[in-house]
């Protein structure tokens, strides 16, 4: 018996099949609307110096998850007219595109400390937002434009002056919370909030009508982040003072500080011809 949960599958990939023999976007201007998803690995990077200004012993990364969407306009040129090639040849066309994004932001970050001859681990998920992004690509389509690989670089701008955070710890010493850490605006002035992003992105183009097409595909990205200063909970701030009175998470700066990012994922969205 035929249910009617598989009635629909079987309608949306008749869909499909209808649409693969829709032809393919031509050259010339597109506008690429896509949302991503996926998962956000923190490497944070510091040297042994300053990680001695936190009264620590470690510092690592841990993986979360991160959203958002991209607008993109670029033009793409045939390969027959760019480079005299064949319309039979697998190598169909170049694109330059330009792009604005927003997201979602994440850093994960396990400090280590020992007190009192005890090792202590905290556990702090940070989430941020809005993450405004801007972004150049080149991109190269084979297969009659349905497949596509592209290359970008750009730069991520974190608008959030009152990110959220998870914190816990495998000791007693520290109590598990949830909160908002404030970044007022003398640290707004110190910190920096740009960050550099390189991204590689693999997708297929399902033809859906003459000018439209969905975007299914893929994405690796790699984010540069020093932000000088270090930010944290209060109650984690308060419990610092008593190991380094001298350290002030407003005012020392932490030159080798890095919360260096590799995101990767999924990404759904619609090409068109304009």
């Amino acid at each position: 018996m035929i249910t009617h949960t598989m009635r629909i599958r079987l309608a949306a990939l008749a869909l499909l099949v209808c649409a693969a023999g829709v032809h393919a976007l031509d050259a010339g201007w597109q506008l690429n609307v896509k949302g991503q998803g996926g998962g956000s690995l923190t490497v944070p990077s510091i040297s042994a110096s300053d990680l001695d200004k936190l009264s620590a012993n470690k510092l690592n990364g841990m993986l979360g998850y991160g959203f958002g969407g991209e607008v993109s306009v670029g033009y793409v040129w045939d390969s027959a007219d760019a480079f005299g090639l064949g319309k039979d040849n697998v190598f169909s066309g170049i694109g330059l595109f330009g792009g604005i994004g927003i997201s979602q932001g994440y850093a994960g970050q396990i400090s280590g400390t020992e007190l009192e001859g005890e090792q202590i681990d905290v556990y702090v998920n940070i989430y941020y937002a809005p993450v405004v992004s801007f972004a150049v690509a080149g991109r190269t389509y084979f297969f009659d434009n349905r497949f596509m690989a592209g290359l970008s670089v750009g730069m991520k701008m974190i608008a959030d002056t009152a990110p959220q955070y998870e914190m816990y710890s495998g000791s007693d010493a520290i109590d598990p919370e949830v909160g908002t850490i404030l970044v007022d605006n003398d640290m707004m002035r110190s910190m920096n909030p740009f960050m550099a992003t390189i991204k590689l992105e693999l997708e297929y183009n399902v033809p859906i009508i003459s000018n439209v097409g969905l975007i299914l595909g893929g994405y690796g990205a790699f984010n540069i982040y020093s932000p000088g200063y270090i930010t944290m909970p209060q109650s984690l701030a308060s419990q610092l003072a008593i190991q380094r009175p001298d350290f002030d998470p407003k005012t020392t700066k932490l030159s080798s500080y890095f919360i260096n990012s590799f995101e990767f994922g999924v990404t759904l969205g619609a090409a068109i011809e304009l």
